[in-house]
């Protein structure tokens, strides 16, 4: 039995695997950094949001804060909402 066939077919699967094993990895590594970029930027728009506070695109929706009242003609709310100085 010639054993350099049989050789040359582990040598030539080998160089494959490791080509593949490269590209595999090098996909790998650009999906991380990839990643890595969107939550940067993901996080570095919410902290703009929440210092600079709301866009104007979304300015427009806001509602007036509601200010707590007591319930009309309810005693006891209006007892515990009486700010007494």
């Amino acid at each position: 039995m010639n054993p350099l066939p049989y050789l040359a077919g582990l040598a030539a699967r080998r160089a494959w695997a490791e080509r593949e094993f490269a590209r595999l990895h090098a996909d790998l590594v650009e999906a991380r950094l990839a990643a890595r970029a969107r939550e940067a930027e993901r996080a570095a728009r919410i902290r703009r949001w929440l210092l600079g506070g709301v866009p104007d695109r979304l300015g427009d929706r806001r509602r007036p804060a509601r200010v707590a009242g007591p319930a009309p003609l309810c005693r006891r709310a209006a007892a515990r909402s009486a700010h007494v100085p």
